[in-house]
């Protein structure tokens, strides 16, 4: 019954890869105006005979409701949101693999190292080719262009939607002065001795800002950062902010972007003040992985070009409060915004260009974080 299963499963990829291969082919010249339509039409058709789609979804409510709407605009597609951090689901995908499962089609989240080596082992697909509906293929309509937008070198594989500032350092308005620390350098002044609270740094947005410290800084200032200053590590998120609030660490790194949110939906005054240094950017979670090979290709076309939409862009990013891409929609967080006149100078850790410096600084972080 099992080599039955694996036999249906392989027959059943190498069907909807060849769907997928014509429709990647129909849609090749996208970026020409003449005959989109006709193409979308053949693509939304073949979507809806496969009827479903899977996706990796981020981890809380607000997305996986924002998500789940595509199933109202396109009925005859189901849609099974599944929440995964990136840490948990990439390992699980390459398990799969390893044993001939593809379950999925794609994920919603932010950039990671496995991801840019996926797309060395042809495990991601091309989303750049995906991209159909001229309101989307337009470059003129994104802050930065279609090159900014990727996060992988080949700019095709890592596209993200969202992107906004993402200070490494905040402090407490309530307890730290204007102009106290003014830079992140002066982070190993004695005084911020056990003062300092940060998310796990051997994953998620900590590890990436680790990887751009290590990169700006060298490995020379984490090892003084850990050694010296003493931080305190909190897995749990929701404990790193309420002891930030509290007043427990008035000097936090890795605090969450859902987290702000979520306690400003609550009415309550999160006193963020930003330590500067290093100018970095983020697209946050606001970002598409495209698997390859996966279930519903046809399907996944429809949703990566459903998604970067201005009309459904403007439902989700206020919902999950990340600053749009599109210069045809407002910004939805001025404390978070980037100077788009000035963009080049931000440097994020999620690129694949930091990986080399990820793979380093994760290697530090394994012997000093204890």
């Amino acid at each position: 019954m099992a080599n039955q299963r694996t036999t249906w499963r392989g027959r059943a990829l190498t069907t909807v890869g060849a769907v997928c291969t014509l429709a990647l082919l129909t849609t090749a010249p996208a970026n020409a105006a003449e005959g989109w339509k006709a193409k979308w039409d053949k693509v939304v058709a073949a979507a809806e005979k496969e009827g479903r789609l899977d996706v990796s979804g981020p981890s809380g409510r607000l997305w996986t409701k924002a998500l789940k709407e595509f199933s109202k605009d396109y009925p005859k597609i189901k849609i099974k949101i599944t929440p995964f951090s990136s840490r948990n689901f990439w390992p699980r995908v390459l398990k799969e693999r390893e044993v001939g499962q593809h379950l999925w089609d794609l994920r919603v989240g932010g950039g990671d190292t496995q991801v840019y080596k996926l797309i060395k082992e042809n495990g991601i697909a091309d989303a750049r080719a995906m991209m159909i509906l001229p309101e989307v293929t337009n470059e003129a309509n994104w802050h930065g262009g279609f090159d900014h937008m990727f996060l992988d070198n080949a700019k095709k594989y890592a596209p993200g939607f969202g992107a906004y500032e993402t200070p490494i350092l905040w402090y407490n308005t309530n307890l730290v002065k204007k102009g106290e620390i003014k830079d992140f350098k002066e982070l190993l002044d004695p005084k911020w001795k056990g003062k300092l609270a940060m998310a796990n740094p051997r994953g998620g947005s900590t590890a990436s800002s680790m990887a751009l410290i290590y990169k700006v800084l060298g490995p020379k200032f984490i090892t003084e950062l850990f050694e010296k200053q003493k931080p305190t590590i909190v897995k749990n998120r929701r404990q790193l902010m309420d002891w930030f609030l509290a007043g427990k660490y008035p000097l936090v790194m890795g605090l969450p972007n859902s987290s702000i949110v979520r306690y400003r939906k609550k009415g309550v005054k999160v006193p963020l003040g930003k330590v500067g240094g290093i100018n970095t950017w983020s697209q946050g979670v606001a970002g598409l992985q495209i698997l390859n090979p996966r279930p519903h290709p046809n399907a996944t076309i429809v949703f990566v070009n459903w998604i970067m939409t201005k009309r459904v862009q403007a439902k989700i990013m206020p919902a999950v409060r990340i600053n749009t891409r599109r210069k045809d929609l407002p910004v939805y967080d001025p404390a978070r915004a980037l100077d788009w006149k000035n963009y080049k100078s931000y440097i994020s850790g999620q690129t694949e260009s930091f990986t080399a410096s990820m793979l380093k600084a994760k290697k530090l972080i394994r012997k000093l974080a204890k």
